[in-house]
């Protein structure tokens, strides 16, 4: 291994059996290991973590990927600036939520004070490192969720900026992991509307998903969720690598496949040009 590599990984607030596997195939694929805790509302890691040489892998919820921001930890994937829903839809055209509506949750709120009381919308945050997770629901659960916002029940408040539109026919979803632009495993977390995790097997679909991974990357190395539609395979929305769930997925391949690249490419964490922020 050219460049020393060490994986700093929460152990708190997370799935053990992941954060098992995780750390074992970090090992096994050479790379160091750093035991990391987090501590909710604080920027101060719960442990003490000495200063790594080399690149440093965090890998453990959102929050950590904000502490590893702070740090300057080299192998953070993740830019503020090409992972938010209109960074992806300015260069890519082929996004399941193309035409949205971006606006504050207070406007929001307001908007939905004029659609029927049972109409379906998709609501999620317009920037990655979600303050909560894409939902498909009806108007007026979201005015009724919106009301509890401005009474200070959630992490977030009325400036926060979500994206709106009306919710796509979907008849399966894949979650992709990508290493330097190359897909390197996947796997299935809903099939006709169902969860099902099974891991991807079929040729053609890794073919599909390698296709899609040829264009614009928020990234090189990321998520990709995909989506088949009745318009074809679109994508669905872009993760950090650091902070996203496995179902499932070859672990231990994906850790090897990061491991090894950033070990032969300290510097690969610097993220892709994209169209400025509108």
């Amino acid at each position: 291994m050219s460049t020393t590599v060490t994986w700093a990984i929460q152990t708190n607030f997370i799935a053990d059996e992941q954060i098992r596997r995780v750390w074992n195939a970090a090992e096994d694929a050479g790379a160091r290991v750093q035991d990391v805790q987090v501590i909710p509302f604080s920027d101060e890691l719960g442990n003490h973590v000495p200063r790594i040489d080399g690149v440093v892998i965090p890998y453990g919820a959102t929050k950590l990927t904000r502490l590893a921001m702070q740090r300057g930890w080299s192998g953070l994937c993740f830019d503020p600036e090409t992972f938010r829903v209109d960074c992806w839809n300015r260069n890519r055209d082929d996004m399941l939520n193309q035409h949205v509506r971006q606006m504050s949750v207070r406007e929001c709120m307001a908007a939905m004070e004029h659609e029927p009381d049972d109409s379906v919308w998709f609501v999620r945050p317009l920037h990655d490192l979600k303050h909560f997770d894409g939902t498909v629901t009806v108007a007026r659960e979201i005015r009724r969720w919106m009301t509890s916002v401005d009474s200070g029940n959630f992490s977030f408040d009325g400036d926060t900026e979500v994206i709106v539109a009306p919710p796509q026919k979907i008849h399966a979803e894949w979650r992709y992991f990508i290493v330097d632009g190359t897909v390197v495993d996947g796997s299935s977390y809903r099939i006709a509307g169902q969860r099902m995790a099974n891991a991807v097997a079929r040729p053609e679909l890794y073919e599909q998903a390698q296709a899609l991974a040829d264009g614009w990357l928020p990234h090189r190395t990321c998520v990709m969720d995909v989506a088949q539609t009745d318009d074809g395979f679109k994508v669905i929305e872009f993760n950090t690598f650091n902070s996203s769930g496995f179902y499932a997925h070859d672990i231990e391949k994906i850790v090897a496949a990061v491991t090894a690249h950033f070990a032969a490419s300290p510097r690969a964490a610097t993220a892709v040009e994209a169209d400025a922020p509108g």
